[in-house]
């Protein structure tokens, strides 16, 4: 195996000189040296050793990744299937690797894992409310990014992206409103409760109703979950009882799925007897009869934008002490189902 003993032999020069070749730094070396050490390396066939340059560096060049669902939500859920999309792409753009951290389903278990692999950075998607590992984090010295979460996460210097939960549920209640849905007459299919995006959503459909001059009724708040069994129950439980909605807005378009799918079963028709828009605008949305009016958000945006955010702090070309919050505005996809 060649070492780079033998490239600084071959070459004519110091160790300390290839290291320098190889490290940009940290003493410059002159052009002319740079492209004999390099050219060497070439002919040699020589492969610096990864993990002894990050232990030089203190960089490894990764980022860890954490989510706050269920680990196996990862490879079936649209949405994070979209924001991992984007996360791919960024890593790509600025060189690094992405990990993912599975093994521990405890704050502590994670913050263990994490100060044993040491990857430069942290990015968590749909953090469940009330985890106290971003305080864990800062307290390790590594920059974290959040997405989904509004700004919860803000006092601990935390990326944090997200889309603008309260524009895009201004868009579909307003949309609702204009296809002459009452206010009364509209229901909302909210999902977990323990998420950030859910409590924001809600908040936002109860003063809706109020600013339109109705009071919001617990029974028209539904589906405390985004499990498709669980929506199909209480969405026809809901449809049973007197006064059924005529409008459901999901938390997400699979809870919008679920819904059309109990609608259907109750011998309801959509959009006629009752109306369906979700959010996310899932591949799936465009496709099925009669094609789901969603709220799209940029996913792959978001995505790749926190990881270029993490990246910034990492290469000292932002602070890591200050925290950022971004949200990308939602667009309403109008189709059949409205």
């Amino acid at each position: 195996m060649v070492t780079i003993r033998d490239v600084a032999k071959e070459s004519g020069v110091s160790v300390a000189t290839v290291s320098y070749v190889l490290n940009n730094g940290p003493r410059p070396v002159r052009a002319e040296t740079r492209e004999r050490v390099v050219s060497t390396m070439r002919r040699l066939n020589y492969h610096p050793n990864a993990v002894a340059r990050s232990l030089v560096r203190q960089r490894t060049h990764v980022m860890g990744i954490l989510v706050g669902d269920a680990q196996s939500e990862i490879v079936t859920n649209y949405y994070y299937a979209g924001i991992l999309a984007g996360v791919f792409g960024g890593a790509r753009l600025r060189g690094y690797n992405i990990t993912f951290f599975t093994a521990a389903a405890t704050d502590e278990g994670i913050e263990h894992h994490i100060r044993a692999q040491r990857p430069d950075a942290m990015l968590v998607i749909a953090p469940r409310l009330g985890q106290d590992f971003p305080k864990r984090l800062k307290a390790v010295g590594i920059p974290l990014g959040v997405v989904g979460a509004d700004d919860v996460y803000i006092d601990s210097a935390a990326v944090s992206l997200d889309v603008d939960n309260v524009a895009g549920m201004q868009l579909g209640m307003q949309h609702l409103r204009e296809r002459g849905h009452q206010p009364s007459s509209i229901a909302y299919a909210m999902g977990d409760p323990n998420q950030e995006s859910t409590r924001i959503r809600r908040a936002v459909y109860e003063q809706t109703l109020r600013d339109w001059g109705a009071a919001p009724q617990e029974q028209d708040i539904i589906a405390h979950s985004f499990h498709s069994d669980i929506v199909y129950a209480a969405v026809r439980a809901r449809l049973e009882l007197p006064h059924p909605p005529t409008a459901i807005f999901a938390g997400n378009d699979g809870i919008a799925l679920a819904a059309m799918q109990a609608i259907r079963d109750t011998g309801r028709r959509i959009p006629e007897d009752v109306a369906v828009i979700g959010y996310d605008n899932w591949p799936i949305a465009a496709h099925i009869t009669p094609g789901l009016t969603t709220i799209q958000q940029p996913m792959h945006d978001i995505g790749e934008a926190v990881v270029c955010a993490l990246a910034d702090r990492l290469e000292e070309k932002a602070s890591r002490t200050e925290s950022m919050i971004k949200r990308f505005m939602p667009t309403l996809i109008v189709r059949g189902s409205t």
